[in-house]
């Protein structure tokens, strides 16, 4: 039995994706949304609470935004934890690497799993692309470091040792590469599988929020990095990684800052001046 956690940005989930759900799963389940249509959550507040009200032995967290293409995969699900007592986590796509930088786990070319990706092109015409990473094994999963956040699944009793952290972080990101740290801490295994596809219609955001959470990750984990699951990866090839990451997070990060900068000061103006109307419309009553 599984517990379906979803922050929306709606009141409701769509019906299609709720009757995606209904005929494809194979198991009892529940759906517990989170409405953060007012946008009183964050996605780590949110699934905290997602957590707090589930019922069921699995729990499943996922973006609002996805499609199943897979019959009976929930039943896919529960058969990958109940043959590994020591995972902790599944996901459909992940990264092997995570260097001492600031960095997300696909920053490295070492990744492994597979999603159809949908896009629109410039006519605002939606496709679906198949977007298939490295290897899986015979057993339909392999070890990783990290998991995208679009989709993945947690046995509830491990809640008793981790959270989403919302303490440290406060927006939209981190929370699946934190998430999996934690997991790894704990002594369980973070694995992607290949046996459940998924669609997914959205590429996500990497603006200088995304940027920032990421140096924030990269301190609060810093005792634990560099680190590798899943593939060997050499002393020379880990460099070539370092380098590389480093190289393209500091040029995203200034990159973004600078416009965030902007857009702030662009806040304030509009700011002040609504209040030199405002106060102008006060005198003339």
């Amino acid at each position: 039995m599984l517990s379906i956690i979803i922050c929306s940005r709606k009141r409701d989930i769509s019906s299609q994706l709720k009757q995606n759900i209904q005929s494809l799963i194979g198991i009892v389940y529940e759906l517990v949304i989170i409405d953060n249509s007012k946008n009183d959550y964050s996605i780590f507040s949110a699934y905290n609470e997602g957590v707090r009200r589930a019922k069921y032995t699995y729990l499943c967290f996922m973006h609002d935004d996805i499609l199943y293409h897979t019959q009976d995969w929930g039943i896919k699900v529960i058969n990958h934890f109940q043959r590994n007592i020591k995972l902790g986590l599944i996901g459909v796509v992940g990264g092997h690497y995570i260097p001492d930088t600031p960095s997300t786990w696909y920053s490295t070319d070492y990744c492994s799993g597979k999603i159809l990706q949908g896009h629109k092109d410039g006519n605002g015409n939606y496709s679906v692309f198949e977007d298939k990473r490295k290897i899986v094994n015979n057993d339909y999963s392999i070890e990783v470091v990290a998991v995208d956040g679009l989709w993945f699944c947690i046995p509830k009793h491990l809640f008793d040792r981790i959270s989403f952290d919302n303490k440290i972080f406060k927006g939209w990101h981190a929370y699946d590469i934190d998430i999996c740290l934690q997991i790894i801490e704990a002594g369980f295994e973070v694995r992607v599988i290949e046996d459940v596809l998924i669609e997914h219609s959205s590429y996500g955001n990497s603006g200088f929020g995304f940027y920032s959470e990421m140096k924030k990750f990269n301190k609060k984990w810093k005792r634990r990095l560099p680190i590798i699951r899943g593939i060997e990866i050499t002393k020379d090839e880990q460099e070539s990684a370092y380098l590389k990451t480093k190289e393209e997070f500091n040029y995203h990060y200034k990159r973004t800052f600078k416009f965030y900068r902007v857009y702030k000061q662009c806040c304030m103006y509009i700011s002040a001046l609504k209040n030199r109307i405002r106060i102008k419309s006060n005198l003339k009553n």
